[in-house]
């Protein structure tokens, strides 16, 4: 069982919960209604104390499961949720008959109550679900029938209330009541088949879009991946970038702050080459002086 199968199995059961608690209340509010009426002296019907036992199990029973699907997805097992599941339906047959035997007869319209498990079934287990539900839905009646057909189980009501007779022993009604229930709760499954179907075409349905979603998400995911490892990149190659620009710019700075020393360099070079030709000429015409002035004397000493 995958998660999406889990899932919509939690889903159907916690519907089906939900279900149970508003026809089980409504069954119970029928029963003391009928109770307090005084009804009870035409109506077939358990003591009132067997009848709070029974509701307060089912309550109980339904409460505990409304519980444990409180707790997180995670933490339902599989195990767990397929007992659950399979007792949905069980329940509900096995409460029906119960309260039909302890009324003693099984001739009250309580019985269309036994329709109510089919659709649970249908909901839960598909077509299977519901050939097991009708099997033992008429595996359940016809007991109770033939406790009532062998008077094991008697009415406290007089017969002129019910549906039909009570006759113990009669073998017509015993037919009667086996191939009527059967004919019509077979009806109600084939009923219960096709909407199961449409429920099971439905939910494949559904769940090859969530296939498609699935992929869609993961080719999504994929390219989110890429597009995060591009936009890494960009940004590593930016801040390389910025680093680039920033060491071209102090180089640039540097080759200007040089080149203005450099010019510096060369204006004072320049000034020094200026006043060094001038000594340089001061010297020359000095010499020259100094030269004249010499053979001044020279030729002074000779004359």
């Amino acid at each position: 069982m995958d998660n999406f199968e889990k899932q919509q199995t939690i889903e159907a059961i916690k519907t089906v919960i939900k279900a149970r608690w508003l026809y089980v209340l409504l069954i119970l509010l029928q029963a003391l209604f009928i109770k307090t009426i005084t009804l009870n002296k035409v109506v077939p019907l358990p003591s009132l104390p067997l009848i709070f036992l029974l509701f307060i199990a089912i309550f109980i029973l339904n409460f505990g499961y409304w519980i444990y699907f409180r707790r997180p997805f995670e933490r339902v097992k599989v195990f767990q949720l397929k007992i659950i599941k399979f007792s949905q339906f069980i329940i509900d047959q096995l409460s029906i008959s119960a309260i039909l035997y302890f009324s003693g007869t099984v001739n009250k319209m309580l019985i269309l109550a036994y329709f109510v498990p089919l659709v649970f079934a249908a909901s839960l287990y598909r077509r299977k679900g519901v050939i097991f539900a009708a099997v033992s839905g008429i595996l359940l009646f016809s007991f109770l029938v033939i406790l009532e057909y062998l008077g094991i189980i008697k009415p406290g009501t007089p017969e002129e209330t019910t549906f039909a007779r009570f006759v113990t022993g009669d073998k017509v009604w015993l037919r009667g009541e086996l191939i009527g229930f059967t004919f019509y709760y077979f009806c109600g499954a084939v009923a219960a088949i096709y909407m199961a179907d449409l429920f099971r075409k439905r939910e494949e349905e559904l769940k090859i879009k969530k296939d498609e979603l699935t992929g869609k998400t993961e080719i999504l995911t994929t390219q989110t991946q890429e597009l995060t490892k591009t936009r890494d990149w960009l940004h590593d190659a930016l801040i390389k970038s910025d680093t680039a620009r920033l060491e071209i710019k102090k180089t640039k700075d540097e080759l200007q702050k040089t080149n203005v020393e450099l010019q510096a360099k060369i204006n004072e070079l320049e000034k020094y080459g200026e006043v060094t030709t001038g000594r340089e000429l001061k010297m020359i015409e000095l010499k020259e002086k100094i030269r004249l002035l010499e053979e001044k004397i020279a030729e002074l000493y000779k004359k």
